[in-house]
């Protein structure tokens, strides 16, 4: 159960964003709609008219593919703003318990993103009905695809503010875990293909079948930045959707777990701060021996890379990881 009391007083400090976010969110769609039929109109004044025609198309994206910056902010104001201002304590002490907390700042923000988004596209396809363009590709399938996944990378942003203590931490939570199966599985093979010099693909049939499938990209989020999920199945709307379940669900757990005393430290949970500096540290010597390698083409660069990227990501993991941010 929400409390009116608490929804409102999240509503008020961050009316404005609300409202212009709502705003933007409810005129893309018709406004690209529109868009086009001014085109259109455009080119029926030029000497050759036959050659024009009113089209619909969203097969290669349009204004809609960057609604999930308006998620990436919203989560930012409604977490990391408040962890790295301090202001998360004074909430905490209000009389709501953190579940409370935790669902209104949730569905406040998800509502804020999928309700404009809803309007939009119903007022773009009433005015596709009125407008009759002579096609519409990919109309629905985009416009419903593009709630699901700003929704995804809202509750992606909304996990991450719960598991930090800061915006930057936030951030670079998010963008890790957008880029994770890659780094989990991209950066071991490449590795694996320098030391023992043969290719992943070859050898294992299994793994090349896997990424000419394409599943490799839509269950990486960034996948979705790019607009080649539109000319998939509609079903592939399904990964993002059940993500947004999964990071919703890490999100609840570490927001009602995690102690915020440590704001301000990069994860509020003091036991993560060691695996994750060794995965940073994983990470960058696979990075940068590939990298070594490939500029080099020999096994002197890609040791090379080897020390250089444990030095980097050392320092890079010591300086993020386990410095405190102070309050803004």
């Amino acid at each position: 159960m929400i409390p009116r009391g608490l929804l409102y007083t999240e509503w008020k400090k961050n009316q404005w964003l609300f409202l212009l976010s709502s705003i933007f969110l409810i005129a893309a769609n018709p406004f690209m709609v529109y868009n086009n039929y001014v085109t259109y109109q455009g080119c029926l004044n030029d000497p050759a008219p036959q050659d024009c025609e009113f089209v619909v198309s969203y097969t290669n994206g349009s204004l809609l593919s960057f609604n999930w910056v308006v998620s990436v902010i919203i989560a930012v104001f409604l977490l990391g703003l408040e962890r790295t201002k301090g202001t998360m304590d004074a909430l905490l002490s209000m009389p709501y318990s953190r579940s409370q907390i935790f669902q209104t700042k949730f569905w406040l923000g998800g509502a804020v993103i999928v309700v404009p988004q809803a309007i939009g596209y119903g007022a773009a396809s009433l005015l596709i009905s009125l407008l009759k363009p002579s096609h519409t590709y990919d109309f629905d399938h985009f416009s419903i695809g593009m709630i699901v996944i700003s929704f995804m990378a809202y509750a992606l942003l909304m996990a991450s503010g719960a598991l930090t203590g800061h915006i930057f931490a936030q951030l670079l939570t998010a963008f890790t875990v957008t880029i994770l199966p890659f780094l989990l599985i991209g950066l071991p093979a490449a590795n694996l293909e320098v030391v023992f010099d043969f290719s992943i693909g070859n050898e294992f049939s299994f793994i090349s079948s896997y990424i000419e499938s394409r599943l490799f990209i839509f269950v990486t989020p960034i996948g979705y930045v790019f607009n080649d999920w539109i000319r998939e199945r509609h079903l592939i709307l399904l990964i993002p959707a059940v993500m947004s379940v999964v990071f919703y669900l890490i999100g609840y757990v570490s927001f009602l777990k995690h102690p915020n005393e440590r704001n301000g430290r990069f994860f509020l949970w003091r036991k993560l701060e060691r695996p994750v500096q060794l995965l940073v540290i994983a990470f960058a010597v696979m990075g940068f021996g590939v990298f070594g390698y490939g500029v080099t083409d020999t096994m002197f660069g890609y040791l090379a890379g080897i020390i250089i990227g444990a030095v980097i990501g050392f320092f890079i993991s010591y300086f993020t990881v386990y410095r405190k941010t102070k309050h803004m």
